[in-house]
């Protein structure tokens, strides 16, 4: 699965690509009405005004034609109107001065797109009536939703018959934290359909998240690495604060005034300390460099500060720190990515790719949030466009790390494997110690007794081996020594044990192996030794021996029995002359 995980990521990655433009692009059809092609705009305006002063006529000064300024309120500007006629002749036949608009299948709606759905306090539309007055109809985040209203990613008004006389309807907008907002006329029809376009690519964006969160929780049980649990809360961070900010919440739950905003810079809040924490780890800055280590945590705590000010209340607060953290956050990343993929850190490369992914589409979020961008589908979708392709390319490196990580184990495995193969093996002859003898005779003699299987041992060594030292130098008897480990593997099976006693003293022992059977083995290897050990030194003729004495496992026998009994039976082969095979 590892393996061709990057086949199905890369799948992803030209789908986004392809698909969500499409899915996202606005429709420019005559059923669609931009209020900056008709609009005035009369911008931060005194608070306190109500519709009798702002319609009457010594107020018509202050509006002027929207044209490309932003239509925005906030903090710095607290309460802004826009004023409007509708086109009659631009709706199409039917509408007109005494139609009955409102009995039409196919409603004309105002549709308001703030760039923060559930931050635009309140927005109320006045529409002008036959008396004078002005019906009035109240939306927006500090409006609680009514039982059985139709819910929306956005707010929308259906225009009673009034709109449509050819007088100047009002809407006002008002919120304590900035918000940019699109305000559009459209059929119901061409918006249902907008809103279909958009839950399809946010579907998409989501599927995505979640399957990132699952691939992640994957890898977490196979192969434990703290940046996959990061990678997680990471996800699950991401995908609440676009569940939020993009109006899904309002989709299911309706407006829960208060709880939105707080929910939206709480899951904004973890969504960067998750995000530099996994950054951190993935790329190992606390031990890599840690100026950038000291600068993401600090960007971390930053971000619980934005969750905090959130759940107080403190609205402007979580506001400002995220905005600014959201352009600050991915470069710093992308600098430090990009250093780690200079120091040879090849996972890196799809974090560089992911976060540079995540930075276009965040800056242009925030330079939309900070007034610079105008209020369209690309900068409204742009993070959560850049946040899909990133979480594929952080999987891409999850995986390459995971791959990483276990040739790294398994070299260490190996590793570990062969110091304790060194620390069992006699460096000479390639035999097992005296370690590994004490260690594994104990485990081969309860397996033969729970089998009822025999278990012999054969101790020998080299005859005379200190006069051959004393003469010939230890070089020789050291050669000697090698040539009989040569013997001893000749004669045995892979499943017998030699080991290196002590000094020239070896012992084998052999599983399923009678004491008979022992025998006939051990004079294969004293025949055989004796032809292995001539020697021509100095021109003379150099050979040796061996004594072997022969044990079988006991009822009763421990190791130290065991090896004092195969002891006894070489020793008495010393004493019936050597070169021989004593079994006891």
């Amino acid at each position: 699965m590892i393996r061709n995980s990057k086949n199905w990521v890369l799948l992803f990655f030209a789908w986004m690509i392809f698909v969500c433009p499409m899915v996202f692009a606005e429709e420019q059809t005559p059923s669609i009405i931009d209020i900056k092609q008709i609009g005035d705009y009369y911008f931060n305006a005194d608070p306190a005004l109500g519709i009798g002063e702002v319609s009457s006529p010594e107020f018509s000064a202050h509006f002027s034609p929207v044209g490309e300024r932003p239509v925005w309120t906030g903090q710095h500007a607290p309460a802004s109107w826009l004023r409007f006629t509708i086109p009659l002749d631009r709706l199409g036949p039917g509408y007109g001065v005494g139609s009955n608009a409102e009995d039409r299948e196919d409603q004309w709606l105002l549709v308001v797109k703030p760039s923060f759905s559930i931050i635009l306090d309140n927005i109320e539309l006045y529409v002008p009536r036959s008396d004078g007055g002005f019906d009035r109809f109240v939306l927006g985040a500090r409006v609680k939703s009514n039982p059985g209203e139709l819910h929306s990613r956005y707010y929308f008004f259906f225009l009673p018959a009034g709109a449509f006389k050819g007088k100047p309807c009002y809407l006002r907008v008002s919120s304590d934290t900035d918000v940019l907002m699109s305000v559009e006329l459209a059929t119901s029809s061409s918006f249902a359909k907008s809103e279909a376009q958009s839950y399809l690519g946010y579907g998409l964006i989501f599927g995505i998240i979640i399957a990132m969160i699952f691939y992640s929780a994957f890898l977490l049980l196979s192969f434990y690495y703290h940046s996959y649990i990061y990678f997680v809360f990471y996800n699950i961070s991401v995908g609440l604060w676009i569940f939020y900010v993009q109006g899904f919440a309002k989709v299911l739950f309706g407006v829960v005034p208060g709880l939105d905003q707080a929910m939206l810079w709480v899951w904004a809040g973890q969504f960067i300390t998750w995000g530099t924490i996994f950054t951190i780890s993935f790329l190992e800055l606390r031990k890599k460099s840690k100026g950038f280590f000291y600068v993401l945590a600090s960007a971390a705590a930053l971000g619980g500060v934005v969750s905090f000010a959130g759940i107080v209340g403190a609205d402007r607060v979580s506001f400002v720190i995220s905005h600014y953290l959201g352009i600050f956050v991915p470069l710093i990343v992308i600098i430090a990515a990009a250093l780690r993929v200079k120091q040879g850190d090849r996972p890196a490369r799809y974090f560089l790719i992911g976060w540079c992914l995540l930075a276009l589409g965040g800056l242009m979020f925030s330079l939309m949030g900070l007034k610079v961008l105008s209020v369209n589908a690309l900068t409204v979708n742009a993070m959560p466009i850049g946040i899909a392709l990133e979480s594929i390319f952080l999987a891409m490196a999850l995986a390459d790390r995971f791959k990483y990580l276990e040739i790294e184990k398994k070299k260490l495995e190996e590793a570990q494997a062969h110091f304790r193969e060194l620390s069992l093996t006699d460096t000479l002859t390639g035999l097992r110690n005296r370690r590994y003898l004490m260690m594994e005779l104990g485990r081969a003699m309860k397996e033969a007794s729970h089998i009822k299987e025999p278990l012999s041992l054969i101790m020998l060594d080299i005859d005379n081996f200190k006069v051959i030292n004393d003469r010939f130098g230890h070089e020789v008897g050291d050669d000697m020594l090698v040539s009989l480990a040569h013997s001893i593997r000749a004669c045995t099976r892979e499943n017998d044990s030699a080991c290196l006693y002590g000094g020239d003293e070896l012992v084998i022992f052999m599983p399923k192996v009678s004491r008979q059977d022992a025998l006939r083995i051990a004079e294969r290897i004293r025949t055989h030794f004796e032809t292995e050990s001539l020697r021509v030194i100095d021109g003379k003729s150099l050979g040796a021996t061996i004594s072997l004495g022969i044990a079988e496992l006991e009822d009763g026998d421990t190791i130290d029995t065991f090896l004092s009994r195969a002891d006894a039976a070489m020793y008495k082969a010393k004493g019936r002359g050597k070169n021989c095979s004593v079994a006891l």
